[in-house]
């Protein structure tokens, strides 16, 4: 069971709180204001996280198309946005989160020289 609530946690930023309290509006405002994704509060928690715990999918969307949002980062519990996702039961957004880590990332070099190799 988790412990802690993200909407009243020390050191939040306010895109934390535009996430918490699901303002979509106010999310995009702040990111496009430069707003920084990946800045955690006292317990370590992320946007990202906050996103996940209170089951906002369109604004994990949103954190998730941000050049540089890691959704690996844990927090002071060892708790990534992926495991607070399935102890909240947002499977939409762990899937989301999943296909993220799993799909969003470039191939490795060495992956991409044994596909030349296989291929060719």
């Amino acid at each position: 069971m988790m412990t802690s609530n993200c909407c009243f946690q020390a050191g939040q930023t306010a895109l934390m709180l535009a996430v918490s309290h699901g303002r979509g509006d106010m999310v995009r405002a702040l990111l496009s204001c430069g707003a920084q994704v990946n800045i955690r509060d006292d317990d370590g928690s992320t946007a990202l996280m906050c996103a996940c715990e209170h089951g906002h999918v369109d604004i994990v969307r949103q954190l998730l198309s941000v050049p540089g949002c890691d959704a690996t980062l844990t927090d002071n519990d060892g708790s990534s946005a992926l495991s607070i996702a399935l102890e909240a039961s947002q499977n939409d957004i762990a899937v989301l989160l999943y296909a993220h880590l799993n799909f969003a990332k470039p191939p490795s070099p060495v992956s991409s020289l044994t596909e030349s190799l296989v291929t060719h």
